[in-house]
């Protein structure tokens, strides 16, 4: 099986005429991380919760796995695990006990759902507070109680909706390591973000989404390809400007200047008589933008 998801044409209309994606189309491979990227309201979190068969879709169809997600649902189900974005973890429960009881839900024996809910502690570092009550752990401790449930049930899919939101820099980090590890094991991950820096560094594949559509698709560095520069000076604390500098994007007291090569960006960058300037190369955020203003590749 080449394909961990299919989707084709998907659309979903709420009650009130409002539609909640309008066209998703693309594919997932197995053994990858693929990342859903766009910002809040574009459409991601209905776009899961259709492949996922929380939602059956107004429109269009998706195979999870090789199975129709509306006509072989339940069989979908046993394969797949899902850590929702706003996610509830009993709050009276212990981390090991909310492990423990998901896997136990999933049809497991109490002895092996309690070995993995030890190692899934002990990985995401969880382990000197599996005995305190979910209500009284930080609220990064607690989405990594979520992350622990839905890793320890050895899917061969899971799916992630913004499983990084609201950790610092440490918990991302951790999450991101382990998510990698996952996909050595060989299942595949569908995960959902607006974090550029997040589906750059993390991503096998992206699929943006914009306004309810899917864009683009490719590898992070398929995508940065696509735009027709090669790097970009920052311009902070000051408008001034020499020569002919190609494409300005404005955002008030600083500047993003794009040029066809980084000699051109250090050329541009040694004119301007200001504190703080950068040259870099473009990132996945650069090419958000560009598709998403230019309507996709």
């Amino acid at each position: 099986m080449e394909y961990a998801i299919e989707a084709q044409g998907l659309a979903k209309r709420y009650s009130g005429g409002v539609w909640g994606i309008t066209d998703v189309t693309f594919s997932s491979r197995r053994s990858v991380i693929t990342v859903l990227l766009g910002p809040n309201g574009a459409g991601k979190t209905t776009t899961v919760k259709i492949l996922s068969t929380l939602l059956k879709p107004t429109k269009g169809k998706a195979y999870v796995l090789g199975m129709d997600v509306v006509k072989e649902a339940k069989k979908v189900r046993g394969r797949i695990a899902i850590c929702p974005q706003e996610v509830r973890v009993d709050p009276n429960w212990n981390p090991i006990e909310a492990v423990t009881g998901y896997l136990l839900s999933r049809g497991w024996s109490l002895g092996d759902a309690r070995r993995e809910a030890i190692r899934w502690l002990k990985e995401l570092e969880l382990w000197d507070v599996k005995d305190r009550p979910v209500a009284k752990l930080s609220g990064g401790q607690g989405k990594r109680v979520a992350v622990a449930m839905t890793l320890a049930s050895k899917a061969e899919l899971y799916f992630l909706d913004e499983p990084t939101a609201g950790l610092d820099v440490e918990g991302k980090h951790r999450v991101w390591r382990i998510l990698r590890e996952v996909i050595m094991g060989g299942s595949s991950i569908l995960l959902t973000t607006h974090d550029m820096n997040e589906a750059e560094l993390l991503a096998d594949y992206v699929v943006m989404i914009h306004k309810g559509k899917v864009v683009a698709e490719g590898t992070p560095k398929e995508l940065i390809s696509k735009v027709p520069y090669r790097a970009k000076v920052v311009i902070k604390g000051s408008k001034e400007v020499v020569g002919d500098i190609g494409d300005v994007v404005d955002l008030g007291d600083r500047a993003i200047v794009y040029t066809k090569s980084r000699r051109e960006a250090f050329s541009i960058a040694s004119q301007i008589y200001t504190a703080d300037v950068s040259v870099s190369n473009l990132s996945l955020e650069d090419a958000y933008i560009y598709l998403i203003h230019k309507g996709g590749s």
